[in-house]
């Protein structure tokens, strides 16, 4: 018999990869997204069969549509992921980051649905923090979205502890790859689509994240279903250090210009952080590696960037 999934937010970037690679695993796939940002044409693109139910979950009772089926598990990806956008509208980030999850873990406790995974982010961690971030790594968020992230963590880690709810939370850093519609890869191609010869940066260009392709960060959420201890947390990353000058440089090449001006604002934004990258010593004991090669995942991405319009 077929497992079956919910997927909170599965046709958004990671949403849709994921469901792509749960199917072909031979899950069966249920789909809510209110579509604020995924769309039906992600899941077209990769040619996901799933049944797509639009709905808000940060709704009460949004999920009561549900209530008739079995889940083996919940991949509650829904969420609101962009730091300025939780400096500059709080609230939303709050309703549906805190809020959301609150009715996902509801809905999980009633329905007695036996696997939480939740991803949450590298935005919960102290700015000032020893590098490379380990799960251990005091929390301390420099943004609302960090916050509300963290306070999402805190809920499921209660739910495991108050209702033996079998939850596993996985701290995400910077997941890149075809459908992606925003952060920094997808921002400085779009740059260079349009002025070819100059690309602005923000900030001076030393910043310093880490970067995992999307097929392998799926991959880690199909590991944490399968194996991850419940009320536990694992960071997701490459656990590869790269400069945002040297990525900006790297995008360049890819995309055949040799000619860029690459000038940077000297300029940072509320709840930017210097340097992040990971320690992933906890999630290699459930046998994860990041697989795709760097330059064989920039490829593809500008490969998908370049050859769809920017929205």
């Amino acid at each position: 018999m077929k497992r079956t999934a919910l997927i909170t937010g599965g046709a958004g970037f990671i949403g849709t990869h994921l469901a792509s690679h749960l199917a072909r695993q031979g899950w069966d796939i249920t789909i809510v997204d209110d579509l604020t940002e995924g769309s039906e044409t992600n899941l077209e693109f990769l040619g996901v069969e799933a049944e797509l139910i639009v709905l808000d979950i940060a709704e009460p009772g949004a999920l009561e549509v549900l209530s008739g089926r079995a889940f083996d598990a919940i991949f509650h990806l829904a969420a609101q992921a962009s730091v300025p956008m939780s400096v500059e509208r709080p609230e939303v980030d709050f309703r549906t980051n805190v809020v959301g999850t609150f009715h996902v873990l509801e809905f999980m406790r009633r329905r007695n649905i036996p696997k939480l995974v939740f991803p949450s982010t590298v935005s919960v961690y102290s700015p000032d923090a020893e590098m490379p971030l380990k799960e251990t790594t005091p929390i301390h968020a420099s943004s609302p979205y960090g916050a509300a992230k963290s306070a999402a963590e805190n809920y499921c880690f209660a739910y495991a502890s108050s209702y033996g709810l079998n939850v596993t939370v996985l701290r995400l850093f910077n997941v890149y790859g075809p459908l992606m519609r925003k952060y920094v890869i997808h921002d400085l191609v779009r740059k260079l689509q349009r002025d070819p010869t100059r690309l602005v940066m923000l900030g001076d260009g030393n910043q310093v994240r880490d970067y995992l392709y999307v097929d392998d960060a799926v991959r880690a959420f199909a590991l944490a279903e399968e194996k991850g201890r419940k009320g536990d947390v694992y960071n997701v990353g490459s656990g590869n250090p790269v400069r945002i000058a040297d990525l900006a440089r790297k995008l360049a090449d890819i995309m055949g210009l040799q000619k860029v001006s690459f000038e940077c604002t000297m300029e940072s934004w509320p709840g930017d952080i210097k340097t992040w990258f990971a320690d992933l010593t906890k999630i290699a004991e459930l046998g994860f590696t990041p697989q795709t090669p760097w330059d064989e995942g920039l490829r593809r991405t500008v490969e998908y960037l370049v050859g769809h319009p920017a929205d």
